[in-house]
């Protein structure tokens, strides 16, 4: 897939919301670095943004940081779409590049091209995965009591899912959150084969993408690297 990239100074005049829901990854190149207001402008466009718990960086609890000091650390983070294990029509995730995005590339995969692609759709309708944050999260992302809610609602969604506002088929399975005993090798086998998108990260980029209609991962790195990252529901 290719980005659809906006110019920094364009935004006022975009509609992000429509140009996400179109393209499913957007992409805006900053020449200056953003202050967090500045940052939370741009994020204030797409939707109501969820509160996080931990590693967070304004008041609001909006903006966390995504550091090798912090949330995900600076190991491989599998192919995955974000608050899969969220209940309610959760839609996408906005990053921007803080410091040294550059030591690992974010992949990207258009989960709907995929879906239209495949060829035994009525195996993607009859099978369902159930999500659940990995064990390795669980003392760093989470309170216990996230992680009791969590364990209550057990999100299950089926393969061939259904976009709550496009109303298009999307493949969806999030290796990185699966829980259900389900042989998904020959699926990520699948999606490797398709057009991947490797963002190598500039000073003060920012993506936006859509995380029902694509699936990403990061790859680990060595040194400081730190995103901002906001969370929205639309």
């Amino acid at each position: 897939m290719t980005p659809y990239t906006i110019k920094y100074e364009d935004i006022d005049s975009k509609n992000l919301k429509k140009d996400l829901l179109t393209h499913g990854l957007l992409y805006i190149p900053c020449k200056n670095a953003l202050s967090i207001d500045e940052y939370k402008k741009i994020t204030s466009k797409l939707g109501k943004a969820l509160i996080a718990k931990k590693h967070t960086l304004d008041d609001d609890r909006h903006v966390q940081y995504v550091s090798d000091k912090g949330l995900f650390s600076n190991t491989d983070v599998d192919w995955h779409n974000d608050w899969s294990y969220g209940s309610g029509d959760y839609f996408g995730t906005v990053l921007y590049n803080n410091k040294n995005g550059h030591l690992s590339t974010t992949d990207f995969v258009d989960m709907q091209q995929a879906y239209n692609m495949y060829l035994d759709k009525e195996y993607l309708e009859n099978t369902c995965g159930d999500y659940f944050p990995p064990q390795g999260l669980h003392e760093s992302c989470f309170t216990p009591r996230m992680l009791k809610i969590l364990e209550r609602a057990r999100v299950t969604r089926k393969f061939a899912h259904t976009h709550h506002i496009t109303g298009n088929k999307v493949l969806y399975f999030s290796p990185g959150t699966l829980q259900s005993d389900v042989d998904i090798a020959h699926l990520v086998d699948y999606c490797e084969q398709q057009e991947i998108y490797k963002h190598n990260w500039q000073d003060n980029d920012i993506l936006i993408y859509d995380n029902i209609r694509v699936m990403h991962r990061r790859h680990a790195f060595e040194g400081e690297r730190e995103l901002w990252r906001t969370q929205f529901w639309i």
